[in-house]
């Protein structure tokens, strides 16, 4: 007997009877189910903090559950999920995810927890295999267009944010351009030098008293 039409389509049963085909193709398709697939989930919270080691975050699968019914049932949330961080060696691009943000999960396809534990290789921590449980983030998809961001365009690149632009150095920063122009003050409680003449200790020759205006800067 065949499931109606409105049953979803991995819960149907085969058309083959009770064929040593339709026997294998049911045990294949049980299998097949248990696998835990990469798929779509919603940041519901972040554990990060600034610069230290990747946090981890709290998801929730957004593809549901359906019975023989069609009838939906949500996914429990899957907690303590690394996620990822562009990063080599010492060097690294911070962008931590935000609740409401939408990615995917990679499952794993055995229990990586002793190697998440303790970021070394190590043998898994249990049996289980391709577990939801055993997971990485990775985002951002479908999300909303951001009011801060660094971009490349063909005419070059582009950084833009609503707040501050903040670099730190312990070295010199060196800008290398035809022209540099600001809109704003300059401040700065160093010194400022053009050629050889210091904005701070520059002197002024054929200085007099009345309208008369000096020389040059030297």
């Amino acid at each position: 007997m065949t499931a109606s039409p409105a049953s979803p389509y991995l819960l149907r049963s085969s058309t083959a009877g009770n064929s040593l085909k339709g026997a294998l193709d049911s045990l294949i398709a049980s299998h097949i189910n248990q696998i835990g697939p990469s798929m779509l989930v919603q940041v519901e919270a972040v554990k990060a903090d600034d610069a230290a080691i990747t946090g981890k975050v709290t998801v929730r699968p957004m593809v549901q559950q359906q019975d023989a019914l069609s009838r939906a049932f949500p996914h429990d949330l899957i907690h303590n999920v690394p996620y990822l961080r562009i990063q080599g060696g010492s060097s690294a691009l911070i962008i931590d995810p935000k609740p409401g943000d939408i990615g995917f999960i990679i499952i794993s396809g055995r229990d990586h927890t002793h190697a998440i534990t303790t970021r070394q290789p190590a043998p898994p921590a249990s049996f289980r295999q391709f577990s939801m449980q055993d997971c990485v983030y990775v985002g951002g998809f479908l999300n909303s267009g951001p009011d801060q961001f660094i971009q490349a365009t063909d005419e070059g690149w582009r950084i833009v944010t609503p707040g501050s632009v903040t670099i730190e150095a312990r070295g010199n920063i060196a800008l290398k351009a035809d022209r540099i122009e600001a809109s704003g003050d300059v401040i700065t409680s160093g010194d400022v030098r053009a050629g050889t003449v210091s904005l701070k200790r520059h002197v002024h020759g054929g200085v007099q008293t009345g309208a008369g205006t000096s020389s040059p800067p030297q």
